[in-house]
């Protein structure tokens, strides 16, 4: 073959070169998948405002925070007086309703007419008058 000079100088490459004039099978070119790279972000930079506004937005939050938080304790120590004062109120009814059941025991009309027969009094129902408060 060295003799008929058909001999070609062919260079080191991956993928196998072709001839023109030769008809092979057409391969479909593969897109090379190279892995994208995501460009760097450049960080644009914080103007003065937007610090000052960053600033006074981070105290608002926090003094509404302390806020928050000082109502729930004021609220919880309300509570606990509301339920101290509700427990009074219960006790003086029960110690009201208490007298009360006493003052109609001792004032009961066979009590009365009881202690009146001891003392020899008796009962005259003309002279007898109701007054109520």
């Amino acid at each position: 073959m060295a003799q008929n000079s058909l001999a070609e100088a062919v260079p080191l490459s991956p993928e196998p070169q072709q001839r023109p004039n030769i008809e092979q099978p057409q391969h479909q070119a593969r897109p090379q998948s190279n892995p994208q790279r995501n460009p760097q972000s450049q960080k644009l930079p914080v103007s003065k405002f937007e610090k000052c506004l960053m600033t006074v937005c981070g105290l608002i939050l926090a003094t509404l925070m302390v806020f928050v938080v000082s109502s729930k304790i004021a609220m919880s120590n309300a509570q606990h007086e509301l339920q101290s004062v509700n427990s009074n109120v219960t006790t003086i009814q029960n110690r009201n309703t208490n007298a009360q059941q006493e003052i109609n025991e001792l004032q009961s009309r066979t009590r009365l007419d009881k202690i009146a027969k001891k003392q020899g009094l008796t009962l005259q129902n003309d002279r007898i008058r109701n007054v109520n408060k």
